[in-house]
C-alpha cells in the first residue's frame, strides 16, 4: 500500500521592509536619534550614514549611496542637514532635486526638531541658543559635549506633537514670505516616512 505524502505547508512570506538610507551632516546627534526612533517604531530597515560634511557633500554622499544600492532593491535615500550658515545650502537642495534624493532640513539646526518634542517655539533663534534650549529640556543633551537626544520616552510620546509643530513651522514661515526660514524644520517628513514605510 503506497504511503501518502505529507503536504508541506509553506509559511507565508513576510513583506520585505524597505531600505531607508539616511546620510546625515551630524556625526552624533542625528544618528543616535534616528537609531533610537527606529528601535522604537521598527517600521523600516534604516541605515544611517554620518558624515560631518557640509550640505553639498552630504547630498553627494547620498548620491553615491544611491548608486551603490542593488538594482531592483526597494530603497530610498535621504540627506539630513542644517541651514545654519552653510554657503552651499541652496546648491545642496538643487542637487538633491536633480538626483531624487529626499531632503530633511532644519533652520537653524536639528536641535529645533528635538525641541518640538517638548514645546512650541516660533521666534527666530541661533544655533547655539537652540542647543542650550534643548539642554534645558533634555537630560541626555549637553551642548558642550554629549549632544544626545535619545530619550526614548519623549521620542515616543512627543512624536505626534513634534510632527504637528514641524508642519506648523513650515506653514508659518511660508505665510510670512520666508519659506524654510528660521525657525522651521522638515524632519517630520522623513520621520513619518520611516514610521509608515511610505518613503517615496
Amino acid at each position: 500500500m503506497a504511503r501518502s505524502r505529507k503536504t508541506v505547508r509553506r509559511k507565508p512570506e513576510l513583506p520585505v521592509k524597505p531600505l531607508v538610507i539616511v546620510v546625515t551632516e551630524g556625526e552624533k546627534t542625528e544618528p543616535r536619534y534616528l537609531q533610537e526612533f527606529n528601535r522604537i517604531h521598527r517600521a523600516a530597515n534604516v541605515q544611517v550614514v554620518p558624515t560631518g560634511f557640509d550640505p553639498q557633500r552630504v547630498v553627494e554622499k547620498a548620491m553615491a549611496m544611491k548608486r551603490s544600492v542593488s538594482r531592483g532593491a526597494k530603497a530610498y535615500v535621504w540627506a539630513v542637514f542644517d541651514r545654519d550658515e552653510h554657503e552651499r545650502f541652496d546648491r545642496a537642495l538643487q542637487l538633491a532635486r536633480q538626483h531624487e534624493i529626499g531632503v530633511a532640513t532644519s533652520n537653524p539646526c536639528f536641535e529645533l526638531w528635538a525641541v518640538f518634542h517638548y514645546r512650541d517655539y516660533a521666534a527666530p533663534i541661533g544655533r547655539h541658543s537652540c542647543q542650550h534650549l534643548l539642554e534645558e529640556l533634555c537630560k541626555s543633551y549637553r551642548a558642550d559635549r554629549a549632544k544626545l537626544f535619545n530619550d526614548a520616552q519623549v521620542i515616543r510620546a512627543g512624536h505626534e506633537n513634534a510632527v504637528r509643530r514641524g508642519k506648523e513651522s513650515l506653514h508659518n514661515r511660508e505665510a510670512e514670505g520666508d519659506p524654510g526660514g528660521n525657525p522651521s524644520t522638515s524632519m517630520h517628513v522623513l520621520m513619518e516616512s520611516i514610521r509608515t514605510q511610505d518613503s517615496g
